[in-house]
Formats: structure tokens, C-alpha cells, sequence
């Protein structure tokens, strides 16, 4: 019996987690990443925004809202120091402090990928949202009330992909922030010219790596229904996959997250949303997607608990998340 094939629509040394789990549950996974991520022509903002972070004139906080962002400013930065710099603009010491006494630079992750990202660099994060891994996910558990009530702006510099839609910058204006927005990558069609890829995630083919397909092999298994079921990881990638083509009607659909699921639905494909962006959650997605019963727990880490199984969202906030 031929196993159920199941697309990951990330290159294969990203996907390769993920396809371990898949395998272990009888599923034959493939890989195509459909978009690679590459630095901006003009670089000079970014670089700007990094040496501001690291050596804030105010209040500020620095969001970061995935890996590439960090892999964008570690390729930018003007040393391999640069974590441990911008990690001791937290430090409430003699030259980073606000008046208050407290730290001049906070750092906000959108997500534990992110988290774990700046952590290869030697950053510390001081908030991550506990509920969302999303920009709204940041703004509903944000842990400011009223910034700059002691008289002084608090800024907020957001690096994002330029197809970033502007939900935090606009959220974060809306609460009083003086938000600066950078470019810190774009994404283009793979096979990018110079591929910016996140920390740890590699290059080199490992026996855990899923098979990889061309962007137009994977959109003509979409539409014959080879596939079983297609795992989709931004709203980017959807609309690359999607643009032009009519998916089997058979074929069943994995959102990452809420972002991802509303850019599917946008095209007319209705799918099932991970509860969390891990390997083991969109591993048990697939298997609810697919009518079948999960076979493992969820992947578990230092700040969350244990996710539920039913097909939510949200994770349950049961962890402080503000540090």
C-alpha cells in the first residue's frame, strides 16, 4: 500500500523535524520551500535600526517576529558580537538604564522559533505572547499599558519581511508607540540568488530530509490530487502555491497559524489550523485533517505546557510569558 504523501512547504533541511514525525505516523512527506528569503538591495536601514537597538537613546523595544529577521540582522551586523551587544542593552547598567533605572532596550519574539533564533546570538527576549504566535498574538497580551507615561516616547523598531502585512506596526501606533518599520528581508522564488536562512536551520541534506520538489512540481501535484494533504508555513507560500492553480478538491490543508489559514481562505481553500507552530502540533494536524487519531504528544519546550488536542488556535496561557 502506497503511504499518504504530504507536501511541507518549507526547503527540506526546515522540514526535516516535521517529516520525522510524519514518517513515524505512515505518511510519505516531500518538501518545497516555493519562496527563499534574501536581504534587501539597501541595507543601510537595517543596519541603522541594529546599531539604535544596540545602543538605545530611550526607552525602546526591539520585536522581532521570526528566525529570517534574526538571520537579517546577524548578516547586517558590523561584528560576530553583535548578540551579546544588543543582549547588554537589557541590562539596566550605567550606560543602558532609563531614567526610571530600568533597562533601556526590551526585547519582544513573536514565537519560541524566534526565541530559540535570538538565543543562537546570545539575546535574551522579555516578552513572548503565550496564547498566539502572531502579530495579534504580540498586541492582545501586550505587557504595556500606557508607554511613556513617565514623559518620555517609548520607541518600537519592528524588522520584517517586506511582505509583512502592518498589523503589530499600526497595533503598536494605536497604543502610542513611536514604531519605526525596516525592510529586513524580502522573499522572492526559489531558488534565491544569495538565500538568507535562519539560524540553525542549515544547508546540508540530512537522512531525515523529506524529498525536495520544484515550485511546479509541487503546484501540479496540488491540482492532480497525488497529494493527501498539503502543510502550508506562511501566507507568502500559500499565495505562491495557489496563484494560478486550483487545488484537488481531495487534497487536505494545514495552516501554521491564523495568518496563514485567513491567506488560504482567501483562495478559496478551507483549512485546518495547527494549534501551535511546532513540528509535533502540525504533525497531529495532519492526522486530524486526515481523519486520524493522533499518535504522539505535542512537542513541549521551557515555557509552554502541553498543547491540547483538539483543533484550536490558540494554546491554553498557562505561563508568565512576560520575563
Amino acid at each position: 500500500m502506497t503511504a499518504a504523501r504530504v507536501l511541507i512547504t518549507r526547503d527540506p533541511a526546515s522540514a526535516s523535524a516535521l517529516a520525522v514525525l510524519l514518517r513515524e505516523r505512515g505518511y510519505e512527506p516531500c518538501a518545497s520551500p516555493l519562496l527563499e528569503a534574501q536581504l534587501p538591495s539597501d541595507v543601510e536601514s537595517l543596519r541603522e535600526l541594529l546599531a539604535e537597538a544596540t545602543g538605545p537613546s530611550g526607552p525602546t523595544w526591539l520585536c522581532v517576529t521570526s528566525a529570517t529577521t534574526v538571520a537579517a540582522l546577524a548578516a547586517v551586523a558590523p561584528t560576530p558580537q553583535w548578540g551579546a551587544a544588543l543582549d547588554a542593552a537589557r541590562r539596566p547598567s550605567a550606560r543602558h538604564r532609563t531614567e526610571a533605572g530600568g533597562p533601556a532596550l526590551r526585547v519582544a519574539a513573536v514565537g519560541e522559533a524566534t526565541v530559540r533564533a535570538l538565543g543562537e546570538y546570545g539575546v535574551g527576549v522579555d516578552f513572548v505572547p503565550a496564547r498566539v504566535s502572531s502579530a495579534a498574538g504580540m498586541l492582545a497580551e501586550w505587557p504595556e499599558e500606557h508607554p511613556g507615561a513617565s514623559g518620555a516616547p517609548v520607541r518600537a523598531l519592528v524588522p520584517v519581511s517586506a511582505r509583512a502585512s502592518d498589523a503589530l506596526v499600526s497595533g503598536l501606533r494605536k497604543r502610542g508607540y513611536d514604531v519605526v518599520r525596516i525592510t529586513a528581508y524580502d522573499t522572492v522564488p526559489a531558488p534565491a540568488d544569495r538565500p538568507l536562512r535562519a539560524p540553525g536551520a542549515g544547508t546540508a541534506t540530512t537522512p531525515e530530509a523529506p524529498e525536495e520538489w520544484g515550485a511546479d512540481a509541487a503546484r501540479a501535484a496540488c491540482a492532480s490530487g497525488e497529494l493527501a494533504a498539503v502543510v502550508v508555513t506562511a501566507p507568502s507560500r500559500a499565495d505562491a502555491l495557489l496563484e494560478g492553480m486550483t487545488p484537488a478538491a481531495a487534497t487536505a490543508w494545514i495552516a501554521i497559524g491564523e495568518p496563514t489559514a485567513r491567506a488560504l481562505r482567501a483562495r478559496g481553500v478551507d483549512p485546518m489550523t495547527s494549534a501551535q507552530p511546532t513540528p509535533a502540533a502540525l504533525a497531529d494536524a495532519v492526522s486530524r485533517a486526515l481523519g486520524e487519531p493522533d499518535t504522539s504528544a505535542p512537542e513541549r519546550d521551557d515555557h509552554t505546557e502541553p498543547a491540547t488536542t483538539t483543533p484550536a488556535t490558540t494554546r491554553p496561557a498557562t505561563t508568565q510569558r512576560f520575563r
